[in-house]
């Protein structure tokens, strides 16, 4: 048994020599990353939504989306992996910015879609900043593709 697992061993390591690096990802899940990262003084709490159709309408993915609920300390981040067929379209439904007794102002995003904003393999990454006027309080994305 333990001669078979290091022969498996020694052929994928020559695979991979053989036909680089790519051919070990390929062997891996291919997935998607969300990151939220809060650059703020205050906590921000929300929640996302995702799923699996990509063309999937705003008004649906608001009705039927995987909802996932986060909070994020100042200066934070909270990081999310999913498989991309699992994540076809993301949207941050809304995010609060707690200041005082757990009020603040709310922010959200349009719905990304895979294929438009973001691709398999993509980070997707939600930033959270407001200014000195704490009422100015804004959710923007940027999107790594590895």
């Amino acid at each position: 048994m333990k001669r078979r697992y290091w022969i498996g061993i020694v052929i994928c390591g020559a695979a991979v020599l053989t036909a680089g690096c790519d051919a070990l990802s390929a062997l891996l899940p291919m997935l998607v990353t969300v990151s939220l990262e809060n650059t703020g003084d205050f906590n921000v709490d929300g929640a996302f939504l995702i799923s699996d159709e990509q063309d999937i309408p705003e008004f649906l993915l608001k009705e039927v989306g995987d909802e996932q609920d986060f909070t994020v300390p100042p200066g934070g981040t909270q990081t999310f992996v999913y498989d991309c067929d699992e994540l076809q379209a993301i949207m941050i439904e809304h995010a609060d910015l707690r200041i005082i007794g757990g009020l603040g102002p709310e922010a959200s995003t349009d719905v990304l879609r895979d294929g438009h904003e973001f691709s398999c393999g993509s980070t997707i990454t939600f930033t959270f900043s407001h200014s000195v006027i704490l009422t100015d309080f804004d959710v923007t994305y940027s999107v790594t593709n590895h």
